[in-house]
């Protein structure tokens, strides 16, 4: 009986793979690898969340720079000369741990992922079909489908697009990994459906152009 239903679920299961085989304009098999995610995690820090990075940087500086001004007029303190040179010094390294925290971007914690999923994930394998209307991901924990309209947006970087399903929730797409449609059409094809959500954070060659 058991095995009967087994046989059942696996035919429905092929029936909907080739049915949003053939629906799909675009479709894109990724396999995830540590080094692919941590390029995620780098362009995350410098390019969609470029506003905290100039940010901390100006408040470092900033701070380095009343600090030294400060320290260098000897004759102009309004506390004693000790606790003028600690409070300066104090906002110098301030200063310089925003600087750090700037450059500093996050890196796949295999350890800490293995307790949120019981595994590493990353090695995951993602699906993705492209239709008129939306977009489907397919792995193994599930199924995610969402419409153009309500996509959050979608980064493009040197070798891959960024899918932002919501601000702090990304699924990494390959470009040399589209296994129907090419990634030069999917990129015109995207650009129509996004719009403004299209953010270009890289420069494309001129042959993948023409």
């Amino acid at each position: 009986m058991k095995k009967d239903k087994d046989s059942i679920s696996k035919v429905n299961n092929e029936q909907v793979t080739r049915a949003r085989e053939k629906e799909a304009i675009f479709i894109n098999h990724t396999e995830l690898d540590e080094a692919s995610i941590n390029k995620f995690y780098k362009f995350y820090k410098f390019r969609v969340k470029r506003f905290d990075f100039y940010s901390f940087l100006v408040c470092g500086l900033i701070m380095i720079i009343i600090a030294i001004c400060y320290l260098l007029k000897w004759d102009n303190y309004f506390l004693g000369l000790f606790w003028n040179i600690l409070i300066n010094i104090i906002f110098i390294i301030l200063g310089i741990s925003f600087w750090v925290s700037a450059f500093k971007s996050q890196k796949y914690d295999r350890k800490a992922m293995k307790k949120i999923y019981d595994e590493d994930v990353c090695d995951l394998k993602n699906i993705y079909y492209f239709n008129e209307n939306g977009i489907i991901i397919v792995n193994k924990y599930g199924e995610t489908e969402r419409v153009y309209s309500y996509l959050e947006a979608i980064y493009e970087a040197k070798d891959f697009y960024y899918i932002f399903t919501a601000k702090k929730n990304a699924h990494i797409v390959k470009k040399d990994s589209f296994v129907k449609g090419t990634e030069n059409d999917f990129n015109t094809f995207i650009k129509k459906k996004l719009g403004k959500n299209f953010k270009k954070r890289c420069i494309r060659k001129k042959e993948e152009v023409d």
